[in-house]
């Protein structure tokens, strides 16, 4: 197990993009506030992510931390990209991000 964190529940994947050979991203968020998600699994100078960037063939893995917010997801999904405006349109279920 590369990330214990994840093993005994502390941390959580909530969920998972991924264009294959390209890039995944990873959204983590933990029950435990003295817990960083994104530290946990990234591990010290990126020691716990390389097991999984090796077995993917050196595909570029983010890992960001989740939010409930989905204005706050999709910043931190799109970061360091400077974001001025999310529209959410419910009804269509998309967003505009600007």
């Amino acid at each position: 197990m590369e990330v214990p964190e994840i093993a005994e529940g502390v941390v959580k994947v909530k969920c998972v993009a991924r264009d294959p050979g390209l890039r995944a991203k990873i959204a983590v968020y933990s029950g435990d506030s003295d817990v960083d998600p994104v530290g946990a699994c990234v591990g010290s100078k990126g020691s716990r992510v390389q097991g999984v960037v090796q077995e993917l063939r050196g595909e570029k893995i983010d890992i960001i931390p989740w939010a409930e917010d989905p204005t706050k997801f999709v910043c931190n999904a799109l970061a360091p990209a400077e974001i001025s405006e999310v529209i959410i349109d419910e009804t269509e279920r998309s967003m505009e991000i600007i």
